[in-house]
């Protein structure tokens, strides 16, 4: 009898995270599809969406530290029933700084945050894609995606993404919201959950906080110098939050996103650089203390290494993250220049393998 009930409990438990899609979904989840059915959707002209929102951040003591993820979430399935995209799993992590005081809360660094954005979206773009819109839930990851934006540009790949201070986004807001001032799980923020899962939400523990009114910086719930005092973790009027003001949010808020998603769709996409003269500096062989030797060669304007004698040229080379920065699935290489100019050695990464080679005069 136990056993029985153990596994309807895990039916059930199983069955409640599932994803249950609408079925009159224009969009395609990537994540309920086989790689063979993936080979078919991806290719130059398809739209890539990616949701972003934290899984696990402060948002006061009356809504989920998933706040953020459940309102991407949310956006992405109003965006599904309207738009022939495919749509990416949540990525649930990023660069979260302010709220590290508050436990339970996450953050990545700010390079992590860039790099993981743009290898999910290299890793899609090898299969066609070059139009990529993220459903951007957050301010403080908008600098990582400023600067990814601007790596993968450089590749011939658009990465657009959503901003809460484009004047769109702020007038849609600010036709729902009763209370001026406001920021972080606040008035809006509170609505919007009420309306997606208002059984993670606790309406008693909701208080109106201005306490960061004015402040900018990390915030924290004791006193800590140079940080700002907020116990609460709100920014504004969580007390006046309603579902219906979330039901109305969402709503307009995805209106927003979606013309945008129009107009990633139809844009021209930026000129891959031409980084062929500056690659060839690169090119040579090199030589770690050992006698192991690097090979660095270049074609069709990318950056190709061979390691060991292992030749992984036809499956992965080398992106340029900064200058003279490069990195691969499993290699990550600092080229080094001598006084007159010239590249003589490198530091190397090779899984977790750090060494320096170098480079063989000709």
């Amino acid at each position: 009898m136990n056993k029985i009930i153990i596994l309807l409990m895990l039916c059930l438990s199983f069955g409640g995270t599932a994803q249950q899609r609408n079925p009159a979904n224009k969009a395609i989840y990537l994540e309920d599809i086989s790689w063979t059915e993936a080979q078919k959707i991806l290719h130059s002209e398809t739209v890539v969406v990616i949701p972003l929102g934290a899984a696990a951040k402060e948002h006061g003591p009356h809504l989920p530290l998933a706040t953020d993820f459940l309102q991407a979430e949310g956006l992405a399935k109003r965006v599904a029933l309207e738009k022939k995209v495919v749509i990416t799993p949540v990525v649930s992590y990023g660069f979260y700084p302010a709220f590290l005081k508050y436990p339970g809360s996450t953050s990545t660094t700010f390079a992590t945050a860039t790099n993981m954005v743009v290898e999910i979206v290299r890793s899609l773009a090898g299969y066609g894609p070059r139009r990529f819109y993220i459903i951007n839930v957050g301010v403080s990851t908008t600098p990582t995606l400023e600067t990814a934006a601007k790596t993968l540009a450089e590749e011939g790949i658009l990465l657009y993404y959503s901003r809460y201070d484009r004047p769109a986004f702020d007038k849609a807001e600010a036709r729902i919201r009763t209370k001026a001032y406001s920021g972080h799980a606040d008035e809006l923020e509170t609505s919007n959950v009420l309306s997606l899962r208002p059984d993670l939400v606790d309406m008693r523990k909701a208080v109106n906080d201005s306490s960061m009114k004015g402040k900018s910086g990390n915030m924290t719930p004791v006193m800590i110098e140079t940080g700002n005092l907020n116990t609460s973790g709100i920014n504004g009027y969580a007390a006046l939050g309603t579902k219906e003001k979330g039901q109305k949010n969402m709503d307009s808020f995805a209106h927003e996103l979606m013309k945008e998603i129009d107009s990633v769709a139809t844009c021209a996409l930026p000129l891959m650089k031409d980084r062929s003269a500056e690659y060839a500096s690169y090119e040579g062989t090199y030589e770690d203390a050992t006698g192991k030797k690097l090979e660095i060669s270049q074609k069709d304007n990318t950056l190709h290494f061979i390691w060991n004698g292992r030749d992984t040229r036809n499956f992965f080379h080398l992106y340029q993250d900064a200058p003279d920065y490069f990195s691969s699935m499993n290699m990550n290489i600092l080229f080094v220049k001598n006084e007159s100019g010239a590249v003589n050695k490198a530091w190397c990464q090779f899984r977790g393998e750090r060494f320096w080679v170098t480079k063989a005069q000709k």
